[in-house]
């Protein structure tokens, strides 16, 4: 097996090795390597990783092309939008489940059409731990705490609530 305890043992001790010879100077730290992106031959430099048998491993790109592709990666607008899809579908779900938990609807005048005009009001703020606003930073179980502390109003009686 790959990632078996004695197999992981085996490597470790193997990296122990190869970075104690890395202390010494007897490890070159940049080899003359083949690009896989350019395909140019241009010294490459050690990556802090490791092979199955133990061994450093080189970068497989050059530093440029390496860089470039970091950056192609990073400005992908599809991703960022693929990862901010995500992340609104998790504020939403963890937002529905401390609605249910407070019951659904506003305590005062009972509306419950959208859940984005609910909003959750701390009846004591200086009891206040953080932010309900902040609700998918934290645990699920000091999430309830801070949601037992709380009223579910809708946004017009939370304003009217604030208000003068």
């Amino acid at each position: 097996m790959k990632n078996s305890p004695e197999a992981l043992s085996k490597r470790n001790a193997l990296k122990k090795a190869w970075k104690n010879k890395i202390k010494v100077g007897s490890f070159p730290l940049s080899v003359l390597k083949k690009c896989k992106d350019c395909g140019e031959t241009k010294l490459c430099d050690w990556m802090s990783c490791f092979s199955n048998k133990g061994k450093p491993e080189y970068k497989a790109r050059c530093k440029d092309c390496h860089n470039a592709n970091i950056r192609r990666r990073t400005k992908l607008p599809f991703v960022k939008k693929a990862r901010n899809r995500r992340r609104k579908k998790l504020l939403i779900k963890v937002k529905q489940r401390a609605i249910d938990f407070l019951g659904g609807k506003c305590k005062s005048c009972g509306y419950k059409k959208s859940i984005s005009a609910l909003t959750f009001h701390h009846r004591k703020s200086s009891e206040k731990e953080f932010d309900i606003g902040t609700i998918k930073d934290h645990a699920w179980d000091k999430v309830l705490n801070e949601l037992k502390k709380c009223d579910l109003l809708c946004f017009n009686c939370h304003m009217e609530l604030h208000g003068d």
